[in-house]
């Protein structure tokens, strides 16, 4: 059984107007792919607004078949949209009006505050009135395989073709990109993107003022730029937050560059870590920079949450390393031997990662939620989210909105842990920064 979670920011009543709408006769009469909603969503034209802090994973939809497949999903800070694929039908949950002669979108994603979505493999519409294919951006002349937006360009992936559309101050036609590689995924940020080609390696455009291209600079770059620390290690996902970056390596280690303001790096940042922790609570602190300590620096310490977990598995993993603002550079973060990532995905200013063994990790900012830690208190190293491990839920997919996170899991059994195993690992190696 897959179900699927929501966390963080629903200030505009997302989830009150979330509607499954499904297009397949069959699932209309027995209802055989979707559980019942929660009731603020049937009944949303009555719901009232709750708080706006969604702390607790909300469960926004469960599937009764392991057949059905979360095909895409996608998010803005007011938009949610999920599409199910059944018996080769969509069933789409979306707090957005679809036109029912809107079948298949077979890609969805953003561009600044808009759904984009691609239907016939060609037909490219964005959101508009409440509608969830207000207004047709482009008709592609080949297949679409791919699409991201930052808040200004819709990138297009036709066949061997990179294309971009400008949406400020108004659509443009599209621009072909000259490049000698096959993308086989993008992702993007607020002002940048990430590709990744099918040989594993990774390029990135666009805006650069927090280090987001991992080019060692914070210039801007129109054309795609191969990132060269990371040649010769090959990537199997990339993830674009706000304004900062991650790839995970084909050995499940997890790469970031970038913008690090709310640790949403996984790396100490000046905001939550502190060189003087209060004496009251000084057991509660672990290190945070290098042993001995950098005398350009000092010692920093970060505050470790948990105490309140209950599933005794979660971890704490500390990069020793010092503060950090701004990483132009892709680095390596140590997570232990026994760790291997598969999954990645960046919001605003927070980002979330899935282990090899199905646990969800998160770090940055936290003011509404969004690292499903049940709190608003911002890390900057990523925490084991103790909700899926009590509740026995193996995480398969992670996505995250600008403020929100959604988590994709399956029911799982496993022997309850003997004893307290939570624990903070701590890397004990160092790496240069600017």
């Amino acid at each position: 059984m897959w179900i699927a979670y929501f966390c963080g920011f629903d200030g505009l009543a997302i989830l009150r107007r979330l509607k499954k709408q499904s297009y397949n006769e069959t699932d209309k009469q027995d209802e055989s792919i979707l559980t019942d909603l929660p009731e603020c969503v049937k009944t949303a034209d009555k719901a009232v607004v709750t708080n706006i802090k969604v702390l607790t994973p909300e469960e926004i939809l469960e599937l009764k078949s392991d057949s059905d497949i979360v095909q895409a999903c996608t998010a803005t800070l007011n938009e949610i949209v999920i599409t199910v694929l059944h018996d080769n039908e969509n069933t789409i949950l979306s707090s957005l009006k679809v036109e029912k002669e809107m079948k298949r979108p077979e890609i969805v994603s953003t561009v600044r505050d808009k759904i984009v979505t691609v239907f016939d493999n060609k037909r490219v519409h964005h959101s508009h009135d409440n509608s969830l294919t207000g207004k047709l951006m482009n008709s592609a002349e080949n297949q679409v395989l791919h699409a991201g937006g930052t808040d200004s360009t819709l990138f297009l992936v036709e066949e061997k073709k990179l294309k971009m559309i400008k949406v400020i101050p108004e659509i443009s036609l599209p621009i072909e990109i000259c490049v000698d590689f096959c993308v086989s995924e993008i992702s993007c940020g607020k002002e940048h993107a990430l590709i990744l080609t099918n040989s594993g390696d990774v390029y990135s455009c666009g805006g650069g003022s927090r280090g987001q291209l991992g080019l060692g600079h914070v210039e801007t770059r129109e054309q795609p730029c191969l990132v060269e620390d990371l040649t010769g290690v090959r990537m199997k996902c990339v993830g674009a937050g706000g304004w900062h970056s991650m790839a995970i390596s084909e050995l499940g280690d997890l790469y970031v560059w970038g913008w690090n303001e709310s640790g949403q790096l996984g790396l100490p940042c000046r905001n939550i870590s502190t060189q003087s922790p209060p004496a009251e609570e000084r057991h509660r602190y672990q290190l945070a920079s290098p042993e001995p300590a950098d005398k350009a620096t000092g010692t920093w310490f970060t505050c470790v949450h948990l105490e309140n977990t209950v599933s005794g598995q979660c971890e704490a993993h500390i990069q020793r390393v010092g503060p950090i603002q701004v990483q132009s550079e892709p680095t390596i973060l140590d997570f232990g031997e026994d760790v291997t990532l598969v999954k990645v995905a960046g919001g605003a200013r927070h980002s979330a990662v899935v282990t090899g063994e199905g646990h969800l990790l998160t770090t940055g900012w936290n003011d509404y939620g969004q690292l499903c830690h049940e709190d608003v208190l911002s890390r900057d190293y990523f925490q084991s989210v103790d909700y899926f491990l009590q509740h026995r839920r193996t995480v398969k997919g992670v996505f995250c909105g600008p403020w929100s996170t959604i988590v994709l899991c399956q029911n799982y059994l496993r022997r309850e842990p003997s004893g307290d195993r939570n624990r903070s690992v701590i890397s004990d190696h160092c790496f240069c920064t600017d």
